[in-house]
């Protein structure tokens, strides 16, 4: 009998361990590899979950032959039901991405769609943005998401670089009339050279073995020092100051980046 139980056992892990395998390889689907084509912006990203599979998401993808939309959201928590309501946060982004151009009207949406399918200890932080690639006008809005980095090259004193304030709540934290009256489009020119870092907190909360936080203002300085490189190599630079960071302590939570450069 305790053979047969074990055997039971292993065969039911067996099951669990595919259909996790399956669902990380459905989520693999679902993050772009391949970017809208476009001769003086590109695009780079990066995702590593914690477990298998893992709650946050990034999208990049064309509104039409002039429009570039692109966001990064982390939903609470981790595993497969935390992939599950990216899935549907996606497919709620999409939707909506083609009915207005306005980021916080998106954002309001998908709040409002997602109010009803979301549990109560649950919710989803989210940055989503336009590219108008004729007038150079970069819109953003920002649902409780960590700030954007944004390296400007050719500001009125010189570079700058810093943070993009932008007020809002994370989806399914408030109710829709809280929520619509709290986030607002912010738009910067993004001109040439200028480029753009978004992430999510599994970035800056990164641990090292002192229990210090990799934190924002080493990732500020970081864009600082290579935001006048390429998308990839900009990505590429964080990841390896994290990893140096971290000592090897361990991932703790999901990995993602965009990283957007201007030519």
């Amino acid at each position: 009998v305790h053979n047969s139980d074990a055997i039971q056992l292993q065969i039911e892990k067996t099951q669990l361990d595919n259909d996790i395998e399956l669902a990380s390889n459905i989520q693999g689907f679902l993050l772009p590899k391949q970017f809208p084509p476009c001769d003086h912006i590109t695009f780079a990203t990066h995702y590593t979950p914690a477990q298998k599979v893992g709650g946050d998401l990034y999208d990049v993808f064309s509104l039409d032959d002039k429009t570039i939309a692109f966001a990064i959201a982390d939903v609470s928590g981790k595993g497969i039901s935390a992939s599950i309501l990216m899935a549907i946060c996606q497919t709620h982004l999409r939707h909506f991405a083609k009915q207005h151009r306005s980021p916080s009207k998106v954002l309001s949406l998908i709040n409002s769609a997602m109010e009803r399918t979301m549990q109560r200890d649950m919710f989803i932080t989210m940055v989503y943005a336009v590219i108008d690639l004729e007038t150079e006008q970069l819109s953003l809005a920002r649902a409780g998401h960590e700030l954007p980095i944004f390296y400007d090259q050719y500001s009125a004193g010189g570079l700058n670089v810093g943070s993009i304030q932008s007020p809002g709540m994370a989806v399914g934290m408030v109710p829709a009339e809280v929520f619509d009256r709290i986030i607002q489009d912010t738009s910067i020119h993004f001109g040439s050279k200028d480029a753009l870092l978004l992430y999510t907190d599994g970035i800056t909360e990164t641990l090292n073995h002192q229990g210090e936080e990799y934190g924002s203002e080493r990732l500020t300085e970081l864009v600082r020092s290579h935001g006048d490189k390429d998308a990839q190599t900009i990505i590429d630079q964080t990841l390896d100051s994290v990893h140096h960071f971290s000592q090897g302590s361990g991932q703790l939570d999901d990995l993602t980046l965009i990283a957007v450069k201007h030519a």
